[in-house]
């Protein structure tokens, strides 16, 4: 049966009986850093309820820990239960994630709470099957549930824990090939205990974000020194080469008349029912724009320009005063975008 450390290079490779004391002596170093340097505090971790982790897996996609923790208790005040979110209207809870970008992951816990209550009596499931049948939970949400939520035996792969683990068996392959999944899902088969793998998976996220930092690790602090093999871990983990960015440009339209903004609701694919300035075609209106934002979005780098609009107001648009807009669920970009334009008192009274 092959096994991870067999993709190592030939002069680091032990014996079974070798690797296996390895992990064993690694496990222990980790949980003692753990209890004294672990991010204890983390709301998620303090209510440890399965509703809570849930929520924090949906944010925590794409998303910095430091931005998701005040969103985290916002939306605790708010829908404090998983009946409380089904019972939700969708616009209400848009409303909540603002700020947090990609909205389908907004919808998708929606959804799944949805689908808590009404085939699970409003529980979190702890069956793989059964958290793997929510609307937007795949391998990963469903294996971080089963860990912090239940404390069930779960692989967990972060960004973080493919980092320490990588580096700790110096894997050479791109993690994000064939090759290289199939090597970490090996090793992190054998690193992860099979009770316990709440402490293991906390303990190795806390690492990798504290010290086993992406660039250079700070490795004279890392409790994984002995029993680590990379030379230069900073070079650890490779990736394949990424897709070249395409530079994308679009014009919106500022249609501000008699103290209202209209704007237009998304019918997608991008922001489905999230509302937004008008677009106002590729070809680009005269004048000078009002504001100009850069943002990303997959692998575009959008430049958005605002233009100032006169004229009949085009159908489809809904007019609302610039306090009615600050509590509709808009996309960050446009909701930058109405900050600046309003700030130049522009108007088409």
């Amino acid at each position: 049966m092959k096994v991870p450390y067999e993709a190592m290079v030939d002069k680091k490779r032990p014996s079974r009986q070798g690797y296996d004391r390895r992990i064993a002596a690694a496990r222990r170093s980790l949980l003692q850093w753990h209890r004294c340097n672990g991010r204890h505090d983390l709301p998620w971790r303090i209510l440890q309820s399965p509703y809570a982790v849930l929520v924090s897996e949906f944010m925590l996609q794409q998303t910095t820990v430091t931005t998701v923790i005040p969103r985290f208790h916002e939306w605790m005040s708010r829908f404090p239960t998983v009946d409380a979110l089904a019972a939700a209207r969708e616009q209400d809870v848009l409303s909540a994630w603002e700020g947090l970008g990609y909205y389908s992951r907004a919808r998708r816990l929606h959804a799944a709470a949805r689908t808590i209550v009404d085939k699970h009596r409003g529980d979190v499931p702890e069956a793989e099957s059964d958290l793997l049948a929510l609307p937007g939970v795949g391998v990963y949400t469903a294996a971080a549930i089963r860990a912090f939520a239940h404390d069930h035996s779960a692989v967990v792969l972060d960004s973080n824990i493919i980092r320490v683990l990588a580096r700790w068996s110096d894997l050479r392959q791109p993690i994000d090939t064939a090759e290289g999944r199939k090597a970490l899902a090996l090793l992190a088969g054998d690193f992860f205990p099979r009770s316990g793998c709440r402490d293991t998976a906390s303990a190795l996220m806390d690492l990798g974000a504290m010290v086993c930092k992406a660039g250079v690790p700070s490795c004279n602090a890392c409790p994984l020194q002995k029993t680590c093999l990379a030379d230069d871990p900073s070079k650890i983990p490779s990736k394949a080469p990424r897709p070249v960015t395409t530079k994308r440009i679009e014009h919106r339209g500022w249609f501000l008349k008699k103290g209202l903004l209209y704007m237009e609701q998304s019918d997608g694919p991008l922001w489905p029912g999230l509302w937004i300035l008008p677009k106002l075609g590729n070809t680009r209106p005269g004048g000078r724009a009002l504001v100009t934002i850069t943002y990303p979005i997959t692998r575009y780098r959008v430049t958005m320009r605002v233009f100032p609009a006169h004229g009949k107001i085009p159908q489809g648009l809904r007019g609302f005063s610039l306090k009615e807009v600050a509590g509709l669920p808009v996309p960050s970009p446009h909701r930058r975008a109405i900050a600046a334009a309003s700030l130049t008192g522009h108007s088409d009274t």
